[in-house]
């Protein structure tokens, strides 16, 4: 009887330990997915370098649809086909899309301080009921665009939508 019960606690602790271990360890709460910039520069940037300087060097956007250079009709299989599997291939199509539709301005305007926008939204960033917060002053980062290095209104719109995409790439809800 007492060795039953002294294996039952061993098993009841070592449940919980793993328990434990697997909420320790999991990134992000919520997160379906992995972090696409992270997952990008792991299996992708030896070969292509930044995604964004990727994307607009390599990849167009013509209608609704990105295309590559060799692969213009589907790029999705040939993501699929490269490295990448299930939902990670539209998340990082997505990415692409989203990088070959903007100018670089991030780097060439904030990298000085910040250096890249996905390290920054890690670092500095967090959701918070859908809106995006600085971690450091519990503000929404909106506010402080508005008041950070005389930006202009459009200025804010972009900056926030942009850091906004991104902290949907990297944290994806």
């Amino acid at each position: 009887m007492m060795k039953r019960s002294i294996n039952a606690m061993r098993l009841t602790l070592r449940t919980s330990i793993i328990l434990i271990l697997a909420v320790m360890l999991t990134p992000v709460t919520g997160a379906t997915g992995l972090d696409l910039h992270w997952l990008w520069d792991d299996r992708c940037a030896d070969c292509h370098g930044h995604s964004g300087a990727f994307a607009r060097q390599f990849l167009r956007v013509s209608g609704d649809e990105l295309q590559g250079w060799h692969h213009v009709h589907d790029l999705r299989l040939f993501l699929h086909n490269h490295y990448l599997a299930g939902k990670e291939v539209d998340a990082v199509y997505n990415m692409l899309y989203a990088q070959a539709s903007i100018q670089e301005r991030f780097k060439n305007e904030c990298s000085n301080c910040h250096e890249s926008a996905s390290k920054f939204v890690r670092d500095r960033l967090v959701f918070r009921d859908g809106v995006l917060f600085s971690r450091i002053t519990g503000h929404p980062v909106r506010g402080f665009l508005e008041h950070h290095k005389n930006l202009e209104p459009d200025d804010v719109d972009f900056y926030t939508e942009l850091l906004t995409r991104i902290a949907h790439e990297v944290y994806r809800p």
